[in-house]
């Protein structure tokens, strides 16, 4: 929306983007303060700072609402802006909107959302790794090639068989061509942070899209600077080809200025910063200052301000140090409190009271539309081609099709610039928000990667067959997991006729890049880890010299490496268990809980327990949480244990699934090594056995048990005790007064067993519902224990094919964040 004020001797005229802006040469920047008789308002600052303040909690306020129905929260943020325009609250309150339309404030709205997309697209760009586009295979070309071309084309064909039919001012200003050239493509800040919005930045199809995108990118801008510039060349005015020959050599030198320059300088500051660390206050201005000397260079170029930026972030590393700093330092502030004024500012200029002429904005929807199933049959017909299924290729069209970001920023500058005019911005921006909320829902609702973890076979340590190898997947998140998983492992004793496969996999939280990472780790692979971090070495071999000190035959060990956001990190790793056939997940629980008592919460530990909670609701194999307290270390279990016993376990068995599984899981460690078990169970009297209960459940549970006492019961390695009790109470006595004499407590999660008596008393006090009840006693500071425990829930119905109903994700995990 241009704002032109008449003409006043007292006013000064400033030409901002070919639009006239007057204001009050006068103004100040802060005001006294309304005491004073100030309006703060009519002052710089202060109306920045309302600006701010409104837009970010009135997109907020939109996107809580909308989010359940998969709206990103760019589009909540047009809403906003359109909310507080003249198409709602410019003409219901004329004198509240003109608030959002003086010209001081247009000013300033562009200027601090430009400075704060300028800034974005550098971090996207230091995020972004380039090995995606040496790692995409034809599917990503052909789609990224098609979905360009294709539409381009389809446009064009439409814009010539229309062109009888539309306005002399869209020939005139090549509105045609113009919305051709960049509707048609798919940008891929457009599709990374839209993917980050609905949480599939990690899944295959996601990766797919976001290569597709990269490649695109790439090829769009050069061919189109290519193109322009043998236009220019080719002229036959002498003048015009020397503007030619001119701006290709510019482009040249400007790339190899930031290759050859820019980017050494940017290495050297980060080349010495210790690891783990951030950039120091110094070193990251000085990042900042060599972004936008960049932005103003591609401006004097004739360059869109965001181009030198991204094209230097594409060149330096992503990960640590410099890509963890700006996500640290950078995200939540530009993108989260400055970037949704140019958004909303987007929304601002939309005025549905200008749509009169429904001719016009038919064609432009005819327009748009041919775009749009242009690039879905072109995303379509690669994805076919290669053999994907349907329902994929279909979100792979949808995907490709995200609207928003650059859509709203090309749109702003079109109608500065004076080739759109109020009615088609208001056509084109309603195409956007329409657009984009409904491809970003239906992606939501077609695409459920955890269905594609479905085992359809039992992949349990119950069904494991004689003498077949253990397959454990072991997660780790840092170095402090190591001891006590190596500690799990060491108890189970592998051996050559009861071997165990390791598949070790190092979760590590996505900081610094855009595109998530799985991938296998290999030696003096410096690739393997984008981050640059030495953890992932120095935690594979500590499980490289476990293998070693088994006997021959008896270990093996396959690591991974897996860099994801924590939301949807359980797609990694229900994907590994799924190829690699494993039987049992281990993860390790969210709190450090001390021999001594006491808790160690890290800042990420909210993150991983709803990680841990996904990894239940999805694993296609059975899956264990391992609470630490020491106990089971080798120097506290050789002095705990006064029978000669290395370890000793204990199994409280309260019946169903989950705690057959721990039976089994528990068998299997003392099969074949010499390790003290005892099996607790719980029984209630016989006259409350009658009252109800599963009479299937309970003849499986008896004869689990029966072949355990018959096989394995001696009365001094391997005990049985059988309690009757009457409540919860008598059983957590039992649990309290056995519980110390163990290095090791096993029990079920009972995920999917009904309340029973013996629990219902505790039931009501759980914290860590993740843990079941009796896991979560045991935990618990309050009950005293002291004993590490594993918490075993055996695969799932869902995950074992009987249900195709993904169950609901907990909160954290709908959540969306910036990239």
């Amino acid at each position: 929306m241009s704002l032109t004020a008449p003409d006043t001797p007292h006013l000064k005229e400033a030409d901002v983007n070919k639009s006239l802006f007057c204001f009050q040469p006068d103004s100040g920047a802060t005001s006294s303060g309304v005491f004073t008789g100030d309006d703060p308002l009519k002052f710089y600052f202060p109306l920045l700072l309302y600006h701010i303040c409104i837009v970010f909690g009135l997109s907020r306020a939109i996107h809580a609402v909308l989010r359940r129905a998969n709206v990103p929260l760019v589009i909540c943020q047009i809403l906003a802006g359109a909310l507080l325009g003249p198409s709602f609250l410019g003409h219901l309150l004329p004198r509240v909107g003109e608030l959002f339309a003086t010209p001081a404030g247009w000013v300033q709205i562009n200027t601090v959302g430009g400075y704060a997309f300028t800034l974005h697209i550098f971090v996207i760009g230091v995020k972004t790794d380039l090995g995606m586009i040496a790692k995409s295979g034809k599917k990503a070309v052909g789609i990224a090639i098609l979905a360009t071309a294709l539409p381009h084309l389809a446009m064009y064909v439409a814009g010539l068989a229309l062109r009888t039919r539309m306005p002399a001012a869209w020939a005139d200003t090549f509105l045609v061509t113009n919305l051709t050239s960049w509707w048609s493509l798919s940008a891929f800040i457009v599709v990374c942070c839209t993917l980050d919005d609905l949480n599939l930045l990690s899944s295959k199809l996601g990766r797919l899209a976001m290569s597709a995108a990269l490649i695109g990118d790439f090829a769009n801008t050069f061919s189109i600077a290519g193109v322009t510039s043998y236009l220019l060349a080719a002229s036959p005015l002498e003048k015009i080809q020397r503007i030619g020959f001119a701006s290709l050599i510019a482009f040249s030198v400007f790339i190899a200025l930031m290759a050859l320059v820019a980017r050494p300088v940017i290495l050297h500051l980060i080349r010495d910063v210790p690891e783990g660390a951030l950039l120091s206050e110094a070193r990251l201005v000085a990042v900042l200052l060599i972004c936008l000397t960049c932005s103003f260079g591609g401006e004097l170029l004739g360059l869109h301000a965001t181009y030198g930026p991204f094209m230097l972030g594409l060149m330096l590393p992503g990960g640590a140090p410099l890509g963890v700093t700006m996500a640290e330092r950078l995200d939540r502030l530009v993108a989260g409190v400055l970037m949704p004024l140019l958004f909303a500012q987007g929304g601002m200029r939309l005025n549905v009271s200008k749509l009169t002429d429904a001719s016009t904005c038919i064609l432009l929807e005819v327009l748009l539309l041919v775009g749009v199933g242009a690039k879905f049959v072109a995303s379509l017909l690669p994805c076919l081609y290669c053999r994907m299924p349907a329902r994929d290729a279909v979100v792979v069209g949808l995907m490709m099709n995200f609207k928003g970001i650059t859509e709203v920023v090309y749109a702003s500058a079109f109608m500065d610039a004076k080739v759109m005019d109020e009615q088609v911005y208001a056509a084109f921006m309603i195409n956007v928000l329409v657009i984009g909320a409904a491809t970003a829902a239906a992606v939501k609702c077609i695409y459920h990667p955890e269905e594609k973890y479905v085992a359809h076979q039992p992949r349990t340590v119950q069904h494991k067959k004689l003498g077949e190898e253990l397959r454990v997947l072991a997660c780790i998140h840092s170095a402090e997991d190591v001891g006590p998983m190596l500690a799990l492992l060491d108890a189970s004793s592998p051996t050559p006729v009861l071997p165990l496969a390791i598949y070790l996999l190092h979760l590590v939280p996505l900081a610094g890049l855009t595109s998530s990472v799985l991938r296998p780790y290999k030696y003096g692979d410096r690739n393997c880890v984008p981050s640059g971090a030495t953890d992932s070495e120095r935690i594979v071999n500590a499980f490289q010299f476990f293998v070693q000190q088994r006997p021959p035959a008896s270990a093996s060990l396959l690591p991974y490496v897996c860099i994801a956001p924590y939301a949807t990190m359980h797609d990694d790793v229900c994907a590994i268990a799924l190829e690699k056939r494993a039987m049992l997940i281990v993860v390790p629980f969210h709190k450090r809980l001390a021999i001594d008592g006491s808790v160690d919460t890290s800042h990420n530990a909210g993150a991983i327990r709803a990680a841990n909670t996904n990894i239940l609701n999805y694993s296609p194999c059975s899956i264990a949480i391992l609470v630490d307290r020491g106990s089971l270390s080798t120097v506290a279990a050789a002095t705990a244990a006064a029978d000669g016993f290395p370890h000793r376990v204990a199994l409280y068995f309260l019946g169903g699934p989950d705690d057959r599984e721990a039976l089994a899981l528990a068998t299997h460690m003392m099969e074949d090594a010499v390790i003290g078990l005892t099996v607790f169970r719980f029984m209630l009297p016989p006259e409350w056995q009658k009252r109800g209960g599963d009479a299937e459940e309970d003849q499986l549970d008896d004869e689990a048990l029966k072949e355990f006492v018959r096989r394995w019961v001696d009365d001094h390695r391997v005990m049985y005790s059988e309690n009757m009790v009457s409540g919860s109470d008598e059983m957590v006595a039992i649990i309290g007064k056995t519980g110390p004499g163990f290095n090791l407590l096993v029990v079920g999660r009972r995920s999917e067993s009904p309340e029973s008596p013996l629990t219902a008393g505790i039931s009501d006090w759980s914290e860590h519902m993740e843990l079941g009840v009796l896991g979560d006693l045991l935990t618990s500071t309050d009950f005293g224990c002291r004993v590490s425990t594993l918490v075993v829930q055996q695969q799932t119905r869902a995950a074992a094919g009987e249900s195709c109903q993904p169950p609901e994700l907990p909160a954290q995990h709908q959540s969306g964040g910036h990239v």
